[in-house]
């Protein structure tokens, strides 16, 4: 059960996030136990690490992370070779940040590169 989909940083802030996905944790614990209650990260310039203190915080958790290379002016003089390098060297460094032993489960929401773009059109 995902809460929110893509709340967006600055005008969500980090307080009022956590506030509503606790109020939202407990409603869905009130129906299911072992359902999965996922906190989608905020986009735009909030850390990727953000919720785990919170989020690991809850059983049954995951935060769920969204990488839109495709939008971000970084990506657009890059040939297919140097996104997939990108996407194979930062986007794993970042995500083994998110992946702790005991923390919340990680799911990739959303990946959309530029060599996608650069594959279909």
């Amino acid at each position: 059960m995902e809460l929110i989909n893509e709340p967006h940083a600055p005008e969500v802030t980090l307080d009022s996030l956590e506030s509503y996905y606790k109020a939202g944790y407990d409603t869905v614990r009130k129906y299911s136990s072992d359902c999965y209650v996922i906190m989608s990260n905020r986009l735009g310039e909030a850390s990727p690490t953000e919720l785990l203190q919170f989020a690991g915080g809850l059983d049954g958790t995951v935060i769920d992370v969204h990488y839109y290379n495709l939008f971000t002016d970084y990506f657009k003089n890059l040939n297919a070779q140097q996104n997939i390098d990108y996407v194979n060297n930062q986007r794993a460094s970042e995500l083994s940040t998110l992946t702790q032993s005991n923390g919340p489960l990680v799911f990739i929401g959303n990946i959309v590169c530029l060599l996608l773009w650069h594959i279909t059109y």
